[in-house]
């Protein structure tokens, strides 16, 4: 027999794993935007991910209400019900698919993760740079280190130029 609370919540954690694989396609197209310098497409992924993070949110507002009704039906403290929780109270098809589904969030939760982590680390690598051609063009000292005598790491001094005075 199907509980309509469990039904709603499947719906919820699909619509869920939807967004998610919106967000990891926005995420795969900022980071090609990033490798071609696209500003206007680094900014519609942003508005993308904005939205994403919106539809996310109002998600979770649902799952979390369906989710209490469903503890004080289970006789369930509310923060001990979780999804995996669920997975081991559920029974038939219905835990099946939560099974799947967490899975699933699981698995897009990591990818979602290691792509964010490689366009942060894009972003930062263009900020450096970009302040690294603005140091050498203004003449201004930066304050990484540089190498000297012997391959030792030492602070810049004076006017940094395109030519190494010291050699």
């Amino acid at each position: 027999m199907s509980d309509p609370l469990i039904v709603k919540l499947i719906e919820i954690v699909n619509d869920e794993i939807r967004v998610f694989n919106q967000l990891l396609e926005v995420l795969q197209q900022e980071q090609r935007a990033l490798c071609e310098d696209d500003l206007p497409a680094i900014e519609a992924c942003l508005a993308a991910k904005q939205a994403g993070a919106e539809e996310g949110r109002r998600l979770e507002t649902e799952r979390l209400q369906v989710v209490e009704q469903l503890s004080r039906r289970l006789a369930m403290e509310p923060q001990n019900c979780t999804l995996s929780r669920l997975v081991e109270v559920v029974e038939g098809w219905q835990g099946e698919e939560l099974a799947r589904m967490r899975e699933t969030m699981t698995e897009l939760n990591t990818r979602i993760r290691a792509t964010n982590e490689s366009n942060a680390f894009l972003i930062r690598q263009s900020m450096r740079y970009t302040e690294r051609c603005l140091d050498i063009l203004s003449g201004q000292p930066g304050n990484r280190g540089v190498y000297g005598q012997f391959g030792r790491a030492r602070r810049g001094a004076g006017l940094r130029t395109l030519v190494n005075r010291t050699a």
